[in-house]
């Protein structure tokens, strides 16, 4: 079975707008280097999740391995893809 094919019946795509610290925070007296929250058991194929948190933005990728092979690769295309938009906005 081509897992593909289901693709798009099967997408669900959800945006957030809560607004997070603008400083940097501490917990119990240690500073948070960096906010990165996850879902598991999810019957997803990839899911993304996107912080941004004292002018720095994270990502974090759950992914089946049977669809995506290689998380690092997409994450690599990820950023390139990021920062040639950030080249295009700039210029």
């Amino acid at each position: 079975m081509n897992r593909w094919r289901a693709f798009p019946s099967q997408t669900t795509l959800w945006f957030s707008n809560v607004a997070g610290p603008q400083e940097e925070i501490s917990l119990f007296g240690h500073p948070v280097a960096y906010i990165a929250p996850s879902c598991s058991g999810q019957p997803h194929g990839l899911m993304i999740h996107v912080v941004s948190y004292t002018n720095k933005m994270t990502f974090i990728l759950s992914v089946d391995d049977d669809i995506i092979p290689d998380p690092h690769k997409l994450c690599d295309d990820l950023e390139v893809s990021l920062n040639r938009i950030k080249t295009a906005v700039i210029n």
